[in-house]
């Protein structure tokens, strides 16, 4: 008896349909068994994201008043300082991971950790890349290309803390140093050039000078004092450090003067088209 053609053919279509179809489930039940049974590599979550999610929220929802209005929404700079704070402790996390699979590949080696260790670690990885990514198109809805530039400013701007807590951190270990030395029965050194001062004194108020502007009666935006009250306001309920509060007048001050200097070019240019149209009518 003859077999027809058709009979190796599907013979290949059945196998290759089921070995797709256990594959399929496989990885279903692995990835729910994973979820289920093991931590995540960050046991703490993502308050940094959960922050600027609840700000987006709030913004695109505002709460309406007493008369039914919808309030004044979050500004633009406070969300922008929200995501920038997120992109911050995103770096951090990356800079962790590569710290972390350095020891985890050498550990793996040895035989000192087992598959449930290296699973946990490809899937915090792919969490981190979508977090990533988000953070890129987030970024990309307030500027353009803004998603290609936000990365490296956070890694500036994680350098520029670790810098401080290092120079913050010179009087504790200069007391530590100190305290060693008494204790051996060693003589202190002192200094013969006076230090100066690496913590800032008790008191002092950081204070960012806004431009002034004209007041509403004649057409103008605001003062800047309640645009900068609103700013801190919408800071302090959404939990952002004092230091993002900062940038963000900073950056409203910014935007501020570049808008007057271009308002000022432009008078001057019209003033300058004008009396060259008087130069030509006279000639």
């Amino acid at each position: 008896m003859v077999l027809s053609v058709f009979v190796p053919i599907a013979y290949l279509a059945a196998l290759v349909i089921s070995m797709s179809i256990f594959s399929r489930v496989y990885r279903r039940r692995t990835a729910a068994h994973l979820a289920a049974n093991h931590a995540p590599w960050f046991p703490e979550g993502h308050p940094e994201r959960d922050i600027y999610q609840s700000l987006v929220l709030a913004s695109a929802n505002p709460p309406l008043d007493d008369k039914g209005n919808a309030r004044n929404s979050i500004p633009e700079v406070v969300l922008k300082a929200a995501l920038l704070n997120r992109a911050m402790a995103d770096v951090k996390r990356i800079i962790r991971m590569r710290d972390d699979k350095q020891a985890m590949a050498a550990l793996v080696q040895k035989g000192s950790l087992g598959d449930e260790t290296v699973a946990r670690f490809a899937l915090a990885e792919k969490e981190l890349e979508a977090e990533l990514l988000d953070v890129i198109s987030e970024a990309n809805t307030f500027r353009e290309g803004w998603g290609q530039l936000i990365f490296p400013t956070a890694g500036e701007m994680v350098a520029h803390l670790k810098h401080k807590e290092v120079y913050y951190g010179v009087a504790t270990q200069r007391d530590d140093e100190k305290l060693k030395l008494q204790e051996a029965g060693k003589p202190v050194p002192q200094s013969r050039v006076p230090l100066p001062p690496l913590v800032t004194p008790p008191g002092t108020q950081i204070q960012v000078q806004m431009p002034a502007q004209p007041g509403p009666a004649n057409g103008h935006a605001a003062p800047a004092n309640a645009e900068q009250a609103k700013i801190a306001a919408a800071a302090q309920a959404a939990g952002l450090p004092p230091g993002f509060l900062q940038a963000a007048q900073q950056a409203a001050a910014m935007k501020q003067q570049q808008q007057q200097k271009l308002q000022q070019a432009g008078q001057a240019g019209n003033k300058q088209v004008t009396v060259e149209e008087e130069e030509v009518e006279e000639e």
